[in-house]
């Protein structure tokens, strides 16, 4: 069973969702503790990635690094397109709304991934994937308590980053998998975080964040979440995106928001409120049903 390419496609994703959502707990404690910047977060993440994967690329397997410019400009898409745009609108999200509101109009990506597939390339969605995806959702949204109006805040501009975030997630989904046809997982994320930090360079360039004087253990922590919260499960979910379907795939990155409610009770010893412990058990039913689907 271990060696069917479905489950080390599932396993892979899970352990994305694992990486990010065990990470957003590390990014709350510093915009909380530290007072960083969301923005300086998302542009040192991809500063810091591209480091990473270059030199551990270089290191391991130089030959991934040889690239064409056709392959270039296909990692391009999803690096700027994808990564640069969903982090961007996500942030700005949060800010003009709130995270309970980012995280819920982010995750309606598995529906646009869905309709995507039934409506361009008339692929057969079954009842029990529905099923899944609507199990999912709802679960999803009683994890982050939208039906608590102090944590839900709604405004126009923001439910349209927020719906944006959709948008470019699935973008990030349908365009890995078909960059995936001419690279390997790593390479793809190797150049598509190059061409999103390529974006940044001249809006936010290195030396205005080193100005900001972060002691070692802030940059620590921006290590931490550039190689555990960033490198790691993007390559992870880049590469099972080669063994799942992009609709399972999406539906399975919807654990992210359970991990992180976890993992904030148990390290920062945040409520759990009984009905984010149902939701989160909905959002896990969803996912075994749709693997039992792949």
């Amino acid at each position: 069973m271990t060696g069917d390419p479905k489950w080390r496609g599932y396993g892979m994703v899970v352990g994305a969702t694992i990486c990010w959502g065990t990470m957003a707990v590390v990014a709350k404690l510093l915009f909380r503790d530290q007072g960083v910047d969301p923005l300086f977060l998302v542009v040192v993440r991809a500063y810091l990635a591209t480091f990473t994967l270059f030199a551990v690329l270089g290191a391991i397997a130089p030959g991934q690094l040889r690239i064409d410019a056709r392959m270039f400009r296909a990692a391009a898409i999803v690096g700027v397109g994808g990564l640069l745009t969903n982090n961007f609108l996500y942030f700005e999200a949060i800010h003009l709304t709130s995270v309970a509101t980012a995280l819920l109009l982010q995750y309606q990506a598995p529906v646009l991934v869905a309709l995507y597939g039934l409506l361009i390339h008339r692929q057969r969605v079954t009842g029990r994937l529905w099923l899944s995806l609507a199990l999912s959702v709802l679960g999803c949204a009683l994890v982050v308590r939208v039906y608590d109006p102090a944590v839900l805040r709604l405004n126009l501009l923001g439910v349209l980053a927020g719906l944006g975030t959709a948008v470019a997630f699935a973008f990030y989904i349908l365009t890995s998998r078909a960059a995936l046809r001419s690279m390997g997982p790593l390479t793809l994320v190797a150049y598509g975080y190059l061409a999103a930090s390529l974006v940044w360079l001249p809006i936010v360039p290195p030396w205005r964040i080193v100005a900001q004087g972060y002691d070692l253990g802030t940059w620590g922590a921006f290590l931490a979440i550039a190689t555990v919260g960033t490198v790691v499960p993007f390559s992870l979910f880049i590469g099972g995106l080669k063994y799942l379907p992009p609709t399972q795939a999406s539906i399975v990155s919807m654990l992210e928001p359970v991990v992180a409610a976890t993992a904030a009770y148990l390290i920062l010893g945040e409520t759990l409120l009984p009905l984010q412990v149902l939701g989160g058990g909905l959002v896990l039913a969803g996912v075994v049903m749709v693997e039992t689907t792949c």
